[in-house]
């Protein structure tokens, strides 16, 4: 008798599972499927992406999917907000492990290259050349990349003004020049059959970025007053 209320006693108590909300569950199939689009743009391209595609990838069902996402418009929407955020988290991850300053500033340029090389970035550039065929899909994409470019130089101006550098107009420029040859040379990686030659490219572009900055602190000395502190 006591030698079976003992086995009762060590008979092990079931953990209670807390229930996942409707709005969790809701969550994690959302998420999946933009990591399943991600994949599937990056290795199909976005003609051969379907909904079936990326639920199949996704291990859910094409109704699920579709409950989620109506059309393959709404979900390559999703997938580039994501892609953006994801990207500036990134960015600004690699570029705040710097100290303020100038090696900070000079961070913004690495920081671009290695996020634009990632496959989400790259999935990126397949959606907006795919926008060129796709009158629905480039009428939505102006706005998420409005949000991405108003980002990136937000954040680089506030860099630049730690840094004592205020010309906007030319930060602004700068940015857009060094945006649209980074993504130029990420193209470039698709089809490179030697990386040696991209590389170089880039190695360029840091070498204007490095004058460029040269320009900037002797335009902020120039206009400097006595007392005024150092930044770099």
């Amino acid at each position: 008798m006591i030698e079976a209320s003992k086995r009762k006693d060590e008979t092990p108590r079931r953990t209670r599972v807390a229930r996942r909300t409707q709005a969790e569950r809701r969550e994690e199939t959302s998420g999946r499927a933009i990591d399943a689009a991600i994949k599937c743009l990056y290795r199909d391209g976005y003609s051969a992406t379907t909904t079936l595609s990326v639920a199949a990838e996704a291990g859910i069902s094409r109704g699920a999917l579709l409950h989620h996402f109506p059309t393959k418009v709404d979900l390559i929407e999703a997938v580039a907000l994501e892609v953006v955020r994801r990207s500036q988290k990134r960015r600004r991850d690699f570029i705040t492990a710097h100290p303020r300053g100038l090696p900070r500033f000079a961070a913004i340029t690495e920081a671009s290259w290695e996020t634009l090389q990632e496959p989400a970035a790259m999935t990126l550039l397949e959606i907006l050349m795919a926008s060129r065929g796709d009158a629905e899909l480039a009428a939505r994409l102006p706005g998420i990349m409005g949000v991405m470019s108003e980002w990136q130089q937000s954040g680089m101006r506030e860099i630049a003004h730690d840094v004592g550098f205020h010309d906007d107009e030319r930060l602004n420029a700068m940015s857009m020049l060094h945006q649209a040859a980074m993504r130029g040379l990420s193209i470039e990686l698709l089809f490179a059959e030697d990386r040696r030659t991209i590389d170089a490219a880039f190695e360029l572009l840091r070498w204007y970025k490095e004058l460029f900055t040269k320009d900037l602190i002797a335009r902020r000395n120039a206009g400097a007053t006595p007392g005024d502190v150092d930044h770099e």
